[in-house]
This record gives C-alpha cells, sequence and structure tokens, in this order.
C-alpha cells in the first residue's frame, strides 16, 4: 500500500515531469463528486494551486443528479473553494446535433470548462481520469481499430486540460480517500455494462487480471512505453515529410518517387492526408493509384481534393465558387494598383516607348496602349478559350496551350486571363497575346505586373 506522503509526491512529481502546472497558477477542477475528482480537487489544494470547481448537473439519474450537486456544493464548502454550476438538457442537445448522450455530455461539459476557464482566469482545467482509464482508453482503442497515436492512450496534457492522477490507479484513489475518511459519490450507472467503457472495466479488466495480477499496471508500463516510441515516430515522419512535401500557397506537393523511397510510405502520405480529412481507406488507394503510376486519378475530402499528376500528389483546396467572379475594370490613372480577392493583385503602369526594357518575368507583360479598346476584364478559364501566343500568328485552344506548359488539372481550373473585349490579352502569369504586342509603331505601353496573393 502507498504511503500518503509517497502518494502526495508522486503526484507532485508527475506535475512537474509533464509540465501541468507551475507554482501560483490558477486551476479549474472538473468536479462530478465521485472518488476520482474529490481526491484530485483536495490534493491539487493540498499542494498549494489556487482551485476553482466547475459541476454539471446533466439530469440523466434522476434524484442522483441533484444528489452529486448538493454533496459537491458542501464539498466546496469545507474546502473552502469557489464553484461554479450549470444544468444541462443532455437527451434534447443529443437529439439535435444527432449523437449518443455520452458525446453530449462530452461536448457540453468540455464548452463550459473552456468558458468558465476563459472568463475566470484559469491557466488549467484539471479532470480525474486516472491510470486504469488509460488502460481501458487503450483498450478500446485497440478494438476499434487505431494508429501509433491511439496506443498512447490518454495523454497529460490536451491544451488547457491536463490529467495530474494518470500515474495512480483507482484503488490508490479510493483507499487514500478511506483512510483519511473522505466521502464521495457513486455514479450508479458505472455498474452498468452497457456502456463500451464499462464492459472492459466490468468483464475484460477482471479476466486480464486472472492471466496476471498486475495486468492493469503491466498496460500502463506498455502505454508509457509506447508514448516514448511515438516521440521517435514523431520525429522521424517530421524529417520525411520534409523530404517529400513541398508548399506553394494553399497547394500541396508530394514527390512521388521520393515518397516511395521511405521506410513506410503509406504511414508518411497517412501523416500528410489524415488531418485533411482523407479517410485510412482512401489513403491505401491514394498510395497504390501513385504506386501504379495512375496520372490523372482523383480523390476528394470535405475541403480538400487530390490529384496523381506527372509523379507528383497534389492537394488542393476544394474549388471556391467565387473564384469564377469576373472583375471589369478600367485605368483610372496612369499607375497604380488593382487587387483581386483570392486571387492576387496587378500593378500597371502606362509609358513612353522610349528606350523601354522589357523583363523576361513571366509576371509582368507589355502591351500596345493604342491596340487596345477595354473595357479590361479578368476571370477564369473557360472552355473552348483561345488565343494568339506571343510570338505566333495563329490562335491557339488555350487548353492546348495549358498542356503545353504542362499545367496540372487544378492549374488549368484555376488560371486566370485578362480579356480586352473579347479577346484574351493574357493568360496571367504565363504568356501575353501576339495581337496586343509593342513594336516600332507603338506610342504608349501599358505594363502589368501580377502579384499573386
Amino acid at each position: 500500500m502507498v504511503h500518503t506522503i509517497s502518494l502526495k509526491d508522486k503526484v507532485s512529481k508527475f506535475i512537474e515531469n509533464n509540465s501541468l502546472l507551475k507554482s501560483g497558477d490558477k486551476v479549474l477542477v472538473a468536479l462530478s463528486g465521485g472518488a476520482d475528482s474529490v481526491f484530485l480537487i483536495k490534493m491539487l489544494c493540498d499542494l498549494g494551486y489556487e482551485c476553482e470547481a466547475a459541476h454539471c448537473n446533466f439530469h440523466l439519474r434522476g434524484k442522483e443528479s441533484q444528489r452529486d450537486e448538493d454533496f459537491v456544493r458542501e464539498l466546496c464548502r469545507s474546502l473552502n473553494v469557489r464553484l461554479h454550476t450549470k444544468d444541462f438538457n443532455t437527451a434534447i442537445y443529443a437529439t439535435d446535433k444527432g449523437i449518443s448522450i455520452e458525446m453530449a455530455a462530452r461536448e457540453l461539459r468540455y464548452a463550459f470548462f473552456e468558458q468558465l476557464a476563459e472568463v475566470y482566469g484559469a491557466q488549467a482545467i484539471a479532470v480525474g481520469h486516472h491510470r486504469d482509464d488509460n488502460v481501458e482508453t487503450l483498450l478500446l482503442n485497440i478494438v476499434r481499430g487505431t494508429g501509433i497515436r491511439g496506443v498512447r492512450g490518454i495523454q497529460p496534457r490536451n491544451g488547457k486540460i491536463i490529467r495530474p492522477l494518470l500515474c495512480l490507479s483507482h484503488e490508490d484513489i479510493t483507499s487514500h480517500l478511506e483512510r483519511i475518511g473522505m466521502e464521495y459519490v457513486t455514479d450508479s450507472s458505472n455498474k452498468l455494462d452497457v456502456y463500451s467503457r464499462n464492459k472492459i472495466r466490468l468483464n475484460v479488466m477482471p479476466i486480464l487480471s486472472t492471466v496476471n495480477f498486475a495486468a492493469s499496471e503491466n498496460i500502463a508500463m506498455t502505454i508509457d512505453n509506447l508514448g516514448e516510441a511515438c516521440k521517435i515516430y514523431e520525429n522521424a515522419v517530421k524529417v520525411s515529410i520534409a523530404k517529400c512535401l513541398t508548399v506553394v500557397g494553399n497547394t500541396q506537393v508530394v514527390d512521388i518517387k521520393t515518397l516511395l523511397c521511405e521506410v513506410s510510405p503509406r504511414s508518411i502520405l497517412h501523416e500528410i492526408l489524415s488531418p485533411l480529412g482523407f479517410t485510412n481507406a482512401q489513403v491505401f488507394d491514394i498510395l497504390r493509384a501513385a504506386e501504379g503510376g495512375e496520372p490523372g486519378r482523383m480523390f476528394g475530402a470535405k475541403q480538400w481534393r487530390l490529384l496523381i499528376d506527372r509523379g507528383q500528389i497534389i492537394i488542393a483546396p476544394q474549388p471556391d465558387e467565387s473564384a469564377d467572379i469576373e472583375y471589369k475594370f478600367r485605368f483610372a490613372s496612369h499607375s497604380g494598383c488593382m487587387r483581386f480577392d483570392g486571387f492576387g493583385l496587378i500593378r500597371y503602369n502606362i509609358v513612353d516607348n522610349v528606350n523601354l526594357e522589357f523583363k523576361t518575368d513571366k509576371n509582368f507583360a507589355y502591351f500596345d496602349v493604342d491596340k487596345m479598346h477595354g473595357p479590361l476584364t479578368i476571370r477564369t478559364v473557360q472552355q473552348g478559350d483561345s488565343f494568339t501566343p506571343f510570338g505566333l500568328k495563329g490562335t491557339k485552344l488555350l487548353s492546348d496551350f495549358m498542356t503545353d506548359i504542362k499545367l496540372n488539372r487544378f492549374e488549368k481550373e484555376n488560371q486566370k486571363v485578362m480579356c480586352d473585349a473579347n479577346q484574351i490579352a493574357w493568360v496571367i502569369g504565363k504568356r501575353s497575346s501576339d495581337i496586343f504586342r509593342v513594336d516600332e509603331t507603338t506610342k504608349k505601353v501599358l505594363i502589368l505586373e501580377f502579384v499573386r496573393s
């Protein structure tokens, strides 16, 4: 049995080792009235932290719910701790959101905790998860299917949420409360095996304990080992992603050849795509398409789309409907700039054609002012567009021109052109039209510079 003083030291050391709290921090404690939360608030008060408590009444257990609230009020009075309470109609919230009662209660309480922490200046929100909760979480994650982060169990910190009791078992907690004569309430629903976590706690763990009486402690040790291994994994992933991923504006480009040279291409691709909403099944199919050299294959997530194209995996935002808006304008003076939302800006200058030096940068374009009629229009490429590329005399379909200069499908869809009346004068950032070229007869030159947003 762990002595009281060593138990206190154990929690204090865990807080220090995981940088959960600093001396003088204010802590908002999630206080249900159960053994874990009662132990937590008493321990944090004993360690000298400034505590306030938050209690949620979800009105799911009839008189028990009110009993818990009354108990918590009396406890906080005896500890001289400020208490914040809130009532929730959890069932209605769950129905409106189309989620389970468990998930509804979770969303409601954490939103309440975050709001209180913000209003009252708490540096952390402490919850009473302990070692046995961590073991149950690991087993649940494995049963449901998980990656390497899922086998780390519950983390000591997640944003403002801290878990100072992960170093203790439930028996440590209840034994300590019994020893000091401190009361707590028991949630009767914890004894029902209708919930997944309860099934693990009530049915699975007792069986595992018959295999090894220290099953829970050993699984917890495994969680800690896996957490350390995950640090190595995350560092290796970071290095590998830096090798194969390039970010250009709001587009991400993965070099397939470099990706396939990594030890686990699937893991690297998962780490790139999963945060964007692509599923595990999609990651597998994308990798297979990349390995098989299937250019043109497309995949979609809620906010992103993906294209396999010429040795690259290109990830771009889903198209914005506003991107197809046409901009019409005339120049109000001889120089200035015009900004276009979601596109960029164009600087313009009208000068005399005297000793003019022409830049080869494709973001610059030069036009004979007298050959233009206006108004000028900037729009997205349309099917059937054609123009006369600078240096050529005949017309060319814009789709063929964009293929020739190796634009991918996403780039083609987003390409903007500047038109003078009904004629394309500039494929912006790519090529101007020969029709409006500056020659020896030109008197005034319009100089345009495109700057991407």
